[in-house]
């Protein structure tokens, strides 16, 4: 998968760069329906990330990165499956624990569920 950043500033060695992360959620018929098109229309248009410094780009230069079909299903697996799993891992570990306390059973779900998409958020890069 090939997608085009523009770099918009340089610091040290490093490039900030923005890519417009829905633009094929203004044109696809799907989008009334679809769970991205109707997010996209409540969050910014746009990413920033910083990456190392490539010879020769300058501000505003559009520069092409690809991620690996291999890489993309690892993190699309770390996205959507993980927090998944840990939801039933929480479910699960709360009757071990709590057999006769459904409510404590569902909140160590949701806290599992929770705890994953903060591990995936700040230790995931």
């Amino acid at each position: 998968m090939k997608e085009q950043f523009e770099v918009i500033e340089i610091e040290n060695q490093t490039m900030k760069l923005k890519v417009n992360r829905s633009s094929g959620c203004h044109s696809c018929e799907a989008r009334s329906g679809c769970g991205t098109g109707i997010l996209a229309n409540y969050f910014e248009q746009y990413t920033l990330f910083n990456k190392p410094l490539q010879s020769g780009a300058t501000v505003g230069d559009f520069i092409t990165l690809e991620i690996s079909s291999n890489e993309l299903f690892y993190r699309a697996f770390q996205l959507y499956m993980l927090p998944l799993l840990a939801l039933f891992a929480g479910g699960i570990l709360g009757n071990m624990l709590y057999p006769a306390l459904e409510g404590v059973q569902i909140l160590l779900a949701f806290v599992g569920f929770f705890a994953s998409l903060l591990l995936t958020k700040y230790f995931v890069k």
